[in-house]
C-alpha cells in the first residue's frame, strides 16, 4: 500500500466514479479498478458494492475512508512541512556549545541570526565540551561549537576560530601591577579554575605541562561567571578566555595579564557526528558563524 494507491481509493470513495477518476488523475480506467481490487485484497475485505453500474460504499469502506482522509492530510502537511524546512521557510536547530562559546560568543550570533531569520526556531545547549561530545554521539543536539579536544572517531571536528587564554587577577593582586607575569610566579598563586573536562582547564593544563610548574588549584568553580565573581572577592586568580573578561579588564574590576614568554592559544571547533546529515538549514547557520567571526576578527585562518 502507497500514498499513490490510497489517493486513487480516496478519490474513487468520494465520486463513486472510476471514468470520472480515471480522467482526472490521468490514469486508465482499468488501472483505478486494479488499484482498488489491490486494496481490497491487502486488507479481505470489500470497499465497494458494484451494484447495476453504480458504486456504493460498503461500511468497511466507509471506516477506510475515515482512515484514508486522515492518512493524506498528514501526508500532506509532511510533506510541506519538510519542503518548506528544505527551503529555509521554517526549522529548528538544535546546538551545543561549551561554556565560553555558549556565553559570551553565540548569543550575539543567534542574536543576528534571528532577525534575519524568525521563522527559524534554534535552541542551544551549554555545557563542558565532554557533556557536549557525549550529546552529538546521541543525537541529541546538531552540531557544537567548543574549546576542548574530542576523543572519539565518531565525532568529525572542524576549526572554527581562534582564542587566547589569559591570567586574570583582582586589581589589588600584585600581579596586577606587572606587564607580563612569570611563569615560576604561577607556583606561588592559588588558582581558581573549572572543572575536569572544561576545554579551558584542558588548554591551561597542557600549556604548562612541559614547564614543571606545579600550582595550587584552591577552588573548582561549574563556570566562568562564578570564576570572576570569586577573582574579583580576591579569593584567588585564574586563566580564562580574552574574550570573558572584555568587559571587566574596561572598567577596572579585574586585571588581564599575559604569562611571559608564553602565548596560550587555542581553536574553537565546530563538531558533529561523521554520519549526521547537513541540510542547507544547518549550513545556512554555520555559514553565518563563520562570517560572523571572521568580521569580528576571531578566525584568523
Amino acid at each position: 500500500m502507497n500514498e499513490r494507491k490510497l489517493r486513487v481509493f480516496y478519490e474513487v470513495a468520494t465520486k463513486l466514479n472510476m471514468t470520472e477518476v480515471a480522467n482526472q488523475m490521468f490514469i486508465s480506467q482499468p488501472a483505478i479498478s486494479q488499484t482498488i481490487r489491490d486494496l481490497e485484497d491487502d486488507f479481505g475485505i470489500q470497499f465497494f458494492d458494484r451494484i447495476g453500474k453504480k458504486l456504493y460504499l460498503t461500511h468497511e469502506g466507509d471506516l477506510f475512508l475515515n482512515y484514508v482522509r486522515r492518512i493524506l492530510n498528514l501526508y500532506d502537511d509532511c510533506y510541506k512541512t519538510i519542503k518548506d524546512n528544505s527551503e529555509l521557510k521554517n526549522g529548528k536547530l538544535r546546538i551545543g556549545a561549551s561554556t565560553t562559546i555558549g556565553i559570551y560568543l553565540l548569543p550575539e550570533i543567534i542574536g543576528k541570526f534571528y532577525q534575519e531569520h524568525k521563522e527559524i526556531e534554534v535552541s542551544i545547549v551549554i555545557e563542558n565540551t565532554k557533556i557536549i561530545a557525549d550529546m552529538i554521539l546521541k543525537n541529541q543536539i546538531d552540531f557544537a561549537f567548543v574549546e576542548g579536544p574530542v576523543f572519539t572517531s565518531e565525532i568529525q571536528e572542524e576549526y572554527f576560530c581562534d582564542d587566547e587564554l589569559v591570567l586574570i587577577t583582582p586589581p589589588s593582586h600584585p600581579w596586577a601591577q606587572l606587564e607580563e607575569v612569570d611563569l615560576k610566579e604561577l607556583e606561588n598563586a592559588e588558582f581558581i579554575m573549572r572543572e575536569q573536562g572544561s576545554g579551558t582547564r584542558e588548554i591551561f593544563e597542557e600549556a604548562l605541562k612541559d614547564f614543571d610548574i606545579n600550582y595550587e588549584i584552591k577552588f573548582e568553580l561549574g563556570n566562568t561567571e562564578a570564576i570572576k565573581k570569586a577573582v574579583e572577592a580576591n579569593l584567588g586568580v585564574s586563566c580564562v578566555s580574552r574574550k570573558c573578561v572584555a568587559k571587566e579588564a574596561m572598567d577596572g574590576s579585574i586585571a588581564v595579564r599575559n604569562i611571559k614568554g608564553l602565548k596560550i592559544m587555542r581553536e574553537f571547533q565546530l563538531i558533529h557526528h561523521k554520519d549526521k546529515y547537513f541540510s542547507k538549514l544547518f549550513s545556512l547557520f554555520i555559514d553565518f558563524c563563520r562570517n560572523h567571526v571572521q568580521k569580528e576578527g576571531c578566525a584568523n585562518k
